[in-house]
């Protein structure tokens, strides 16, 4: 059995019991036979992102690393046109589901949402590419599979939990039913599939979890996805800590992750009608239409354009475009299934959103050259004015996260900030190897001492940047 970069000698043991797994099931389906099925093993890790939150879904660059925590899926073919599931955690209900055309969801929050996001990506990514044709709304020759799960990414942290699963589970699906694709359409095909469980979120997790490399950070631009790999100094490390504060983006954090790709996609449009540039939707295109594009001059032509808030019924910034109302909200918020809701009673902020993601990109751009480089104080420096911004402009900090960065550069960090959509969740620090434990003494003393909730040890550590998502064949057993 070849074994791809990134599998240790314990994911390999989680993936046998797995596989063990898969096989009592099937053997319990065949009266005791059914024991030789072949099984594929996926393996697919969270990420830590250093730097460029809130960027990625105005198609605008990121600078994440793959972790050394990773989500496990293990399948075999079974005869029924159904996905069998299990996992690991008991605290997890197992689930059985139809492989159909369109899959309806389970109630929101259900864990197995993503593993259907997942099954439903692949069905819709491959019924455009013709696999399904005549015709192209047929699944009848896709193999049903029986999976089981293990999850080692703490979930509900802002360590993509939920794309360490939909990537293993469609890599495992992919895998039984003999369909291949590379890792850039992969990670296309997984990120949109996401949009399944109502989160408008862009393709930094799944790129960053299907395209990492073992001790390197990546520098991802998108539309389309291009990656370029970023060596981590020696001397570098990252830790990483949970605030212990949830922030379940299949939740309540959803509405807010969504209020803020609507409010910056009206910002783009409105810069963009400013500007007098065709075709613009998201923040990306601006920027990509502007060679010469500074941050702090489209925000001024955007301030110049449009008033800082816009009623959440979206008339204002309706008759500002010169587009019907109602045509704004079904471009905006979408068809019923999946539709965005806005509070009508909180104005959509266009100004400090832009300000925050066009900033962001310069901090990416020049983040990338400085960790190259070996500059870790001039990173940390940027990581610092990133979660300022996210405090101030994008407004998705909290209390809770702002109390532990602090305590990280109390510690000697270089810069530390909050890391994925915020809202609670991690943090990470960059700081010297040599220094990372008087970190995270730091940040026991200062921060968890006081939450007197257990011990800390599980919940902060020091990361290090791994190998993307693989699969392996562990053939017969």
């Amino acid at each position: 059995m070849s074994i791809p970069d990134g599998w240790d000698a314990d994911e390999l043991a989680r993936a046998a019991k797995l596989a063990a797994l898969v096989r009592a099931r099937a053997r319990a389906r065949a009266g005791g036979d059914g024991g030789d099925a072949r099984i594929f093993a996926a393996r697919a890790p969270g990420r830590v992102n250093l730097i460029g939150e809130h960027t990625d879904y105005s198609g605008l660059p990121v600078l994440p690393v793959a972790i050394d925590r990773s989500t496990i899926v293990a399948a075999a073919a079974i005869t029924a046109a159904e996905i069998e599931l299990a996992n690991a955690d008991p605290g997890w209900s197992s689930r059985r589901f139809a492989i159909e055309r369109h899959i309806p969801a389970y109630q929101t929050g259900d864990w197995a949402n993503y593993v259907k996001a997942a099954i439903q990506g692949v069905i819709d990514h491959f019924a455009w590419r013709g696999r399904f044709y005549p015709p192209a709304t047929s699944v009848d020759n896709l193999r049903g599979a029986s999976m089981a799960v293990d999850g080692r990414v703490p979930p509900a942290a802002g360590l993509s939990s939920s794309a360490a699963l939909t990537v293993s589970t469609a890599m495992a699906f992919m895998a039984v039913n003999e369909l291949e694709l590379d890792g850039i359409e992969t990670a296309t095909m997984v990120a949109r599939s996401e949009w399944y469980v109502g989160t408008r979120a862009g393709g930094m997790d799944q790129a960053a979890s299907i395209l990492g490399r073992r001790d390197h950070a990546l520098f991802i631009e998108f539309d389309p996805i291009r990656v370029r790999a970023v060596k981590m100094p020696a001397n570098a490390a990252l830790v990483v800590a949970d605030s212990r504060e949830i922030a379940d983006k299949s939740g309540m954090v959803r509405a807010e992750y969504n209020r803020r790709v609507v409010e910056c996609a009206l910002a783009a449009r409105i810069l963009g009608r400013a500007l007098k540039l065709d075709g613009v939707t998201i923040l990306g295109d601006v920027v990509r239409a502007l060679p010469g594009w500074n941050a702090a001059q489209l925000v001024e032509q955007l301030a110049a354009a449009a008033p800082a808030r816009l009623g959440a019924d979206l008339k204002q910034a309706a008759d500002i475009l010169g587009v019907s109302q109602a045509a704004l909200d079904a471009e905006l918020l979408g068809q019923p299934a999946t539709r965005i809701a806005l509070d009508s009673n909180r104005p959509l902020e266009i100004l400090k959103r832009a300000r925050h993601v066009l900033s962001e990109t310069e901090r990416v751009i020049r983040a990338a050259d400085v960790l190259e480089a070996g500059r870790l104080d001039e990173m940390g420096k940027l990581m610092n004015a990133s979660h300022q911004s996210l405090a101030d402009d994008f407004e998705c900090s909290t209390r809770r996260l702002d109390a532990i960065v602090e305590c990280a550069r109390r510690g000697g960090a270089f810069g530390a900030r909050l890391t994925g959509a915020g809202f609670g969740g991690s943090i990470v620090a960059l700081c010297d190897v040599a220094g990372a434990d008087a970190v995270i003494e730091s940040i026991d003393r200062g921060y968890y001492a006081k939450l007197n909730s257990g011990a800390p040890e599980s919940w902060r550590a020091v990361l290090h940047a791994g190998a993307g998502a693989s699969v392996i064949d562990l053939r017969t057993g």
